[in-house]
């Protein structure tokens, strides 16, 4: 590296002469910089205009569709008893239905009396049911264990899953025990059930293990799929790490007493197990419980809520806290439970077939609980309770019948009594029940029926709301005020599109405005610079021969006559239905007379269908609208070619390529350019050392003249 000397024997400015220097010979480079800008703001206008082009295909796409042209409109002679609505493209038509004998009716399943055991003492939805479980009028049935559910996302594929049970856990109550995998259900079966242990492929079914909690499928579960798994075990094992300041710990509700064991090492590094002991009901009706060492008394259970509260004498198995301890004492707790919990089945018959749902119900949850997850449930039903009555209701969503077997029953109670005895529900007719049953009806002098009162023929959508035997008529006809408008939306935004690309066209070019180099923009405000830049770009694409080309194009497209069979020799072009240019005839606009238009619609919608969307092999056959999808799109693909877009690299476009160019060359320069300061630098150091050496000559002779 060149020492670089700057006027200390000259007392010359080295660092200015030499940048002033540089500026001279940074010019070349400077208009390869701004030769560079241009081609960037080019390619971002080319690509703008992509965009306009990319918005007019999708409304030209729209347009391709024969829903565009065969507008419907729909009237009813009775729509308090019958009403329609109809889409695009529905044939126009005349539909009677002379009588309407049924609605169609979704079977509703209410309980035959009050659920709670008094009017005084009615049932609380939001407590947790073990609680309040005196408050119903029939007795619950509890079973024990602990509920459990997993969602697990497989890393790869195969037939075994593991839940990872703790030791010494093992899986109960099989029965009710659900496993789906992405959505779909699976029959679960005990693994001593089957004669060989395994189950066939593609059954969709699954094998459980009690013991090792393994799930063996039938068929090949593939990577990354979600896997949902409910069950029970016989009991909780839980870890907990609590320190000397813990008082409390929380453990699932609903405790089965005389069921929990807590075991750790105290500080001795002895095994100490605790257990519980029930004590009493306190004066809110908790079961209180107490948890021993032996005889002695160390803390309190609340079995209803499973707070365990420990009292002074927990304190001391605690390692005692020392001066140069970072950390407080800790015990790692071993908690082993069990928890009161009740199952039921439900089963119910849609449009999507026949539908089972098992649930597993903790004795922590609420009424609102279940009654969320049953409504939450695929089943198609809604259930809620009503405080006044004291009464459930469950309703199926969906009217009609479905359950086609004799007798048959949408909503049936499969498993488990808390539906049928402790709420009362009935599987048969008695009690309060309404029958599901299917719209019946006449159209046409056809009777038929359906399950839903709304129903699809034909592009019509009728709903049945009476039953009459007075006539009602639909009438389908054409909606030609819809086809209008939307045609004049189509000469909107064909409107919008060319006077943005005709913008640019004829848009100035202002010459001495050039890009704006680095040193320029020092010299200038922000709001100056802004400008000035406005101004460079003013007529990046002016008389562009693309877009230009476009403009051209579509002219041709719209004016040129459609040749079409079937079309009215009288509507084969746009100006023959009242679509022109503008008065303008520097613009590519179009203009509507509307009174033409309206009655060339009236007259024949179907020539209208065709001028603007007919196809055909040649560009003389198709319709107007085809014609410029056409053009748009091969328009969009020579935009794509020259500028590419924003997912692009340059290589792939021309304008690109043409940077990665310039790029390369103002590599090159600065390169040189810096060879050149270096050269410089060198130069006057030179001439530095030189002055120096004369002024210490001179110094030196000027003495001997003192």
């Amino acid at each position: 590296m060149v020492m670089r000397v700057t006027g200390l024997a000259s007392g010359m400015n080295i660092d200015e002469i030499v940048e002033n220097m540089m500026k001279a010979q940074s010019i070349p480079l400077n208009k390869i910089k701004q030769q560079k800008t241009l081609l960037e703001w080019q390619r971002d206008s080319y690509r703008e205009m992509n965009t306009l082009l990319l918005d007019f295909r999708s409304q030209l796409t729209n347009m391709k569709l024969s829903s565009f042209y065969r507008t419907r409109s729909v009237a009813s002679t009775n729509e308090d008893i019958l009403s329609a609505t109809v889409a695009s493209g529905a044939g126009q038509a005349s539909y009677t239905i002379s009588k309407i004998n049924s609605l169609a009716v979704a079977e509703s399943r209410m309980t035959n009396s009050g659920i709670s055991e008094s009017a005084s003492n009615k049932v609380d939805t939001t407590k947790s049911l073990f609680s309040i479980q005196d408050a119903f009028a029939k007795e619950i049935t509890w079973k024990q264990g602990s509920v459990e559910s997993k969602s697990i996302v497989t890393k790869e594929g195969g037939r075994t899953i593991s839940l990872g049970l703790a030791d010494g856990v093992q899986i109960t109550d099989v029965e009710n025990m659900t496993v789906e995998v992405n959505g779909k259900k699976y029959t679960v079966i005990e693994s001593e059930t089957t004669d060989s242990g395994e189950v066939n492929p593609n059954s969709g079914e699954v094998i459980v293990d009690k013991v090792s909690g393994e799930l063996t499928f039938g068929d090949t579960i593939a990577a990354n799929s979600t896997v949902k798994v409910s069950y029970v075990t016989d009991k909780k094992v839980e870890n907990k790490t609590i320190t000397k300041d813990t008082t409390q710990i929380q453990l699932k509700g609903a405790l089965v007493p005389e069921q929990i064991k807590l075991s750790f090492k105290d500080s001795a590094g002895t095994t100490v197990e605790l257990s519980d002991e029930y004590k009493e009901v306190d004066t809110n009706g908790n079961r209180i419980g107490q948890l021993k060492d032996g005889d002695k008394v160390v803390g309190e259970i609340n079995y209803e809520t499973g707070v365990i509260t420990f009292n002074s004498e927990f304190s001391k198995y605690f390692p005692a806290e020392t001066e140069n301890s970072k950390e407080k004492p800790k015990l790692e707790l071993t908690i082993t439970s069990q928890q009161n919990y009740f199952s039921f089945g439900l089963t119910t018959h849609t449009s999507k077939g026949k539908i089972d749902e098992k649930f597993l119900i903790q004795g922590s949850e609420s009424l609102n609980s279940v009654m969320s997850k049953v409504n939450n449930s695929k089943l198609g039903v809604t259930m809620f309770y009503d405080s006044y009555s004291d009464k459930v209701t469950m309703t199926r969503k969906e009217t009609g019948v479905y359950n086609n077997s004799e007798n048959g029953k949408e909503i049936e109670f499969t498993d488990g009594d808390f539906l049928t005895q402790v709420l009362g529900f009935q599987n048969g007719d008695s009690g309060n029940y309404i029958k599901a049953e299917n719209a019946t009806f006449t159209v046409n002098g056809l009777e038929t029926s359906r399950q839903s009162n709304t129903f699809s023929m034909n592009g019509v959508t009728f709903t049945l709301k009476k039953t009459t035997d007075t006539p009602v008529t639909i009438n389908v006809n054409n909606d030609n005020d819809a086809l209008f408008e939307n045609i004049k939306n189509f000469v909107d935004k064909y409107n919008e599109l060319v006077e943005k690309i005709e913008k640019k066209l004829s848009e100035p070019k202002y010459k001495n405005y050039l890009p704006l180099t680095d040193d320029e923009k020092e010299k200038l405000s922000e709001t100056q610079q802004e400008k000035w830049e406005n101004m460079a770009k003013s007529g990046i694409l002016r008389n562009d021969s693309i877009l230009s080309g476009l403009i051209t194009q579509m002219r041709t497209a719209i004016y040129s006559a459609v040749n079409q069979d079937d079309l009215d020799s009288a509507m084969k072009s746009l100006s023959a239905i009242g679509i022109t240019t503008t008065a303008d005839f520097t613009t590519a606009k179009l203009e509507i007379n509307e009174s033409k238009l309206k009655a060339a619609i009236e007259k024949d919608p179907n020539s209208i269908e065709l001028l603007f969307n007919g196809t055909g092999a040649t560009d003389g056959q198709k319709g107007v609208i085809q014609r410029l999808y056409d053009k748009v799109n091969a328009t969009m693909d020579q935009l794509k070619e020259r500028a590419g877009n924003s997912y692009s690299v340059n290589n792939q476009f021309t304008i690109g390529r043409q940077l990665d160019d310039l790029d390369d060359r103002i590599e090159r320069f600065e390169d040189r350019l810096a060879d050149l300061e270096t050269r410089y630098y060198s130069q006057f150091t030179a001439m530095e050392q030189a002055i120096q050496k004369a002024n210490s000559q001179a110094a030196y002779l000027a003495q001997f003249f003192q």
